[in-house]
């Protein structure tokens, strides 16, 4: 079983005790306690006793019905053995004396090995992972249904400011990790060994260190693997027994571009350690000189100065262009056509046309949990030609604009009074023609000293639970999209533009603001 191998005194670390972290809700109408994460860690370090702690002196408040709670506490090896088995075998857990309540039913993961890089996501969670990773056994909730008023799309501020209620407490972060929400993780830290790494000088291979644990007498056998890749190829690609020497080199051939290693123990079959990542030659030292004169202008009365920095023009022929320079740019290229493709990225041109069904498709596509649309320029007729193209029955369209002088003359209606423009809005929209089969849509907009003014374009996909949150940068409004240069993109870290649409939202929940709602 995955535990015994994990526990195994030298298998990847001496375990000696366990810390456990519990968060959880209590709900107030039935006195349910709700398990909202559980962190159980091993230590090297002896069990001396339980030591529970409360670490909120005060519960963190929610709402009327919800607080939650966090607890440390330390389980000696029997002890915690015997919670992993009544988790996996009946699924309760014993804290306390004290049983969870309304326990989901939980998916009981096989072992996981999770690195220490960089951006991975699950490291925000898991305590001191930034040595030689960590295996975990995971518990996983995949109903989540007692989460639900939190992790609805329109409670994602709630969410993400309990999440920061909580980093106040223990470093765990579940704003970016809410899928872990109701989960239980038994975290095995591999500290028998320590490694460390570098570039052979002919950029060949690598030259691995290792420093084994000191209860380890003899290292045990083990197999490494080194690969580099390129453009998605191997360049270079080995796996050699280890020699069970404190430095140990490998050839591979080539070390350019990405690179990848694992060291595997060969029985039981372990990862002991990994490492992806690039190495660095030396830097060019002639890179740039700071020119004796700096550039002076004069900006609003005052004069700026900046210092102009330049390279030699004496060293530039000395600058280094190898084969991975031509394939870099030939990635580039390969990837703005996918990108296209998928219409994560597109450009467009004064000529082009066919913007408009781009996003039509986009919001066909993508609408199981709703579409929003930003757009400080959007009438009536732009929403006919967008949201109203939502194939999914019932699902939540909602849209944001604005009204301003601006705005006003843009599209001619300077001297028309803000009420009329709203009207102007309304009677497109309720035209008797349209029978809005299955329509859940609602139009509001910014003026005056209602909400905020704005100014990108975003069309919005929400998330729930299961799914992220995806969001397009338009890069012009919808009334010239796909005619004037502009470039649809796919932004990269979507929620805050979720987050800041809802915040908008709920400041414009007036009559003033409101356009148009169906059904009313």
């Amino acid at each position: 079983m995955d535990y015994e191998i994990l526990t195994t005194n030298g298998n990847i670390a001496f375990f000696k005790s366990c810390e456990v972290t519990e968060l959880f809700l209590f709900r107030k109408t039935d006195k349910a306690i709700l398990n909202f994460f559980t962190i159980a860690v091993f230590e090297e370090k002896p069990f001396f006793s339980t030591n529970e702690t409360y670490l909120t002196r005060k519960p963190i408040n929610l709402n009327a019905d919800y607080s939650l709670g966090i607890k440390r506490y330390w389980l000696s090896m029997n002890e915690v053995y015997d919670r992993y088995q009544k988790l996996r075998t009946e699924y309760k857990w014993i804290s306390s004396n004290t049983s969870t309540s309304q326990f989901p039913p939980l998916k009981n993961l096989p072992k996981q090995f999770i690195p220490s890089f960089e951006g991975n996501r699950i490291n925000n969670i898991l305590k001191n992972n930034f040595h030689c990773g960590s295996y975990i056994l995971e518990f996983f909730d995949e109903l989540k249904n007692n989460f639900d008023f939190l992790l609805k799309i329109e409670a994602i501020n709630k969410l993400n400011q309990l999440c920061e209620n909580i980093k106040q407490f223990v470093p765990i972060d579940l704003s970016v990790v809410r899928d872990r929400i109701g989960n239980f993780i038994f975290q095995f830290p591999v500290t028998i060994l320590e490694i460390k790494s570098k570039a052979l000088k002919n950029w060949d291979g690598v030259e691995l260190n290792f420093a084994w644990h000191t209860s380890i007498q003899i290292p045990p056998d083990c197999l490494l693997q080194v690969e580099s890749t390129i453009e998605k190829n191997y360049s270079g690609s080995v796996i050699v027994d280890y020699d069970k020497t404190q430095k140990q080199q490998i050839k591979i051939g080539n070390l350019d571009q990405i690179n990848r290693w694992k060291i595997w123990r060969k029985e039981p079959s372990l990862i002991l350690s990994s490492f992806q990542g690039t190495y660095i030659r030396a830097f060019n030292l002639n890179m740039g000189i700071i020119s004796p004169e700096s550039r002076l202008f004069e900006h609003d009365g005052k004069m700026v100065e900046v210092p102009i920095t330049s390279h030699d023009l004496g060293n530039r022929n000395l600058e280094k262009v190898d084969y991975t320079n031509y394939i870099s740019n030939n990635l580039y290229d390969a990837e703005k056509k996918k990108l296209e493709k998928s219409l994560s990225f597109k450009q467009y041109r004064k000529s082009l046309n066919g913007g408009l069904k781009d996003l039509q498709h986009l919001i066909n596509l993508k609408d199981e949990n709703g579409v929003y649309l930003w757009d400080p320029f959007l009438s009536s007729n732009d929403i006919l030609q967008t949201l109203y193209y939502s194939g999914k029955s019932g699902v939540p369209l909602k849209a944001i604009g604005s009204i301003n002088d601006k705005i006003k003359k843009v599209y001619n209606s300077k001297g028309r009074t803000l009420n009329d423009v709203i009207e102007e809005y309304r009677v497109i929209l309720a035209n008797p023609k349209n029978n809005n089969y299955h329509l859940n849509f609602e139009f509001r907009i910014q003026h005056s000293n209602f909400g905020w003014a704005f100014h990108d374009r975003f069309l919005i996909f929400p998330g729930n639970k299961f799914k992220r949150s995806q969001v397009y940068s338009l890069g012009t409004s919808v009334n010239s999209f796909g005619y004037s240069h502009h470039i649809l993109q796919e932004v990269s870290h979507p929620q805050p533009v979720v987050d800041a649409f809802t915040e908008l939202w709920e400041q414009l929940n007036f009559p003033e603001c409101l356009v148009w709602k169906f059904p009313k």
